[in-house]
């Protein structure tokens, strides 16, 4: 399963539901920062198709692996690409997670955030 997390709000409303999915707080605390930089620069109340962009989390590498092609095609990105990959440090149970940024104009980008794959 993956959540499309547009701002702080969103976040917020999710928190209980990813907390019982085993996402951890280092994770949830980074989504935060990314959120909060979205809703001060581009506001809290943007829809969908607004600009800002948004953080799509996936709670499993499974659900990753079987829809990132296809979401990267569907903006026209490479999946080899990215501005960046950081990894998410700090989890609880040792977990990996990582997150990649996709910019998808001057104006609009897609954080992906995921279990990090093996090294």
């Amino acid at each position: 399963m993956y959540q499309r997390i547009k701002n702080k709000s969103d976040l917020e409303i999710m928190k209980k539901s990813l907390k019982a999915e085993k996402v951890e707080d280092a994770v949830l605390k980074r989504i935060e920062e990314l959120v909060e930089v979205l809703d001060r620069e581009y506001g809290c109340c943007r829809g969908s198709s607004d600009m800002g962009g948004y953080v799509l989390l996936f709670t499993d590498r499974e659900t990753y692996e079987n829809h990132i092609s296809k979401l990267l095609e569907c903006y026209h990105l490479s999946e080899t690409l990215p501005e960046y990959t950081e990894r998410i440090s700090g989890t609880e149970d040792g977990r990996k997670w990582q997150e990649e940024l996709y910019l998808l104009s001057s104006d609009d980008a897609l954080v992906l955030v995921c279990p990090a794959g093996q090294e």
